[in-house]
């Protein structure tokens, strides 16, 4: 666990001249703040090509971005740009303290990534302490405190696993535990992907009206049961590929499609190479599974 000791900041001025990263660790803190000369001014600040991260554990601040200002709560974070048009300070109205834990990030690739996730989710987010972003940042600040970032290699390559961690925790929900039906439809499918199934096979079995079950479906996975379908039998069908010498036309039998030109088309469109190519190892390195977001 952190202790007090790293209840302080920490900047890191790596020396690699050519520097070779396009992001880096800049500074890393964790502080506590009840003065209101604390403010800083994102269009007067002396440092460019930097983002700052900041997350309040306890207390609140303010961030005025633009024409708005918001208040910066606990479990709350900000993210902006260096330089910006923003200012981020402890309201003078203000009798708590202001805890909270950031990390500054410098070179092109931060700003890239800083401006995608700004126009998607706007400057200010809300991240429960015990989710993988807040994780990793008390983590880095306790590696920090422990020496083990020590050159800028480590420096850049932490920077991009926070970079990378905050973006999969924006991009892509959470998986949560399928709901039964759900959860019996996609076993229904994987049992019986040798045979032609449409919707209708599929809501019978799990007792569920055709339309009710596509709109249950989709809540859950994000995408429809026959998309869903179609990537297990892609999927199976690659191992078939790599593992047997089953003909193209075979392999498509075996997952439930007896058109050879439709599988060959959904094929490429899953795999990226046609099933042929994929046989051969043509445009691939020779693999045996095809992973995806869903299995």
């Amino acid at each position: 666990m952190i202790d007090q000791f790293s209840k302080a900041s920490y900047g890191f001025r790596f020396q690699e001249n050519p520097y070779p990263f396009q992001v880096n660790i800049w500074n890393i803190g964790w502080e506590v703040v009840n003065n209101p000369n604390y403010y800083w001014n994102g269009k007067t600040r002396m440092e460019k090509e930097k983002i700052v991260f900041q997350y309040t554990l306890a207390g609140q601040g303010e961030l005025a971005y633009d024409d708005q200002v918001f208040q910066i709560g606990e479990q709350q974070a900000f993210f902006v740009a260096i330089p910006s048009d923003h200012q981020y300070y402890y309201p003078k109205e203000a009798t708590a303290d202001w805890e909270f834990i950031y990390i500054t990030l410098e070179g092109k690739e931060a700003l890239t990534i800083h401006h995608h996730l700004l126009e998607k989710y706007g400057p200010v987010l809300s991240i429960e302490q015990e989710a993988a972003p807040i994780r990793l940042l008390l983590r880095l600040l306790s590696e920090t405190q422990a020496g083990e970032i020590n050159h800028s290699y480590i420096g850049s390559q932490r920077a991009y696993e926070f970079m990378m961690t905050l973006f999969h925790f924006l991009d892509v929900p959470e998986r949560k535990k399928v709901k039964q039906p759900i959860a019996q439809a996609i076993t229904v499918m994987k049992e019986n992907l040798e045979q032609p199934m449409d919707l209708s096979y599929i809501a019978r079995h799990i007792g569920l009206s055709k339309y009710y079950f596509i709109k249950q479906f989709k809540e859950e996975m994000q995408i429809t049961p026959m998309q869903y379908l179609s990537i297990l039998r892609m999927k199976k069908a690659a191992y078939l590929l790599s593992k047997t010498d089953l003909t193209v036309a075979e392999v498509a039998h075996q997952v439930g499609i007896d058109d050879a030109n439709y599988f060959t088309k959904l094929f490429k469109k899953t795999v990226g190479v046609s099933a042929s190519k994929f046989r051969k190892n043509e445009d691939v390195h020779l693999i045996n599974y095809v992973i995806t977001e869903w299995e």
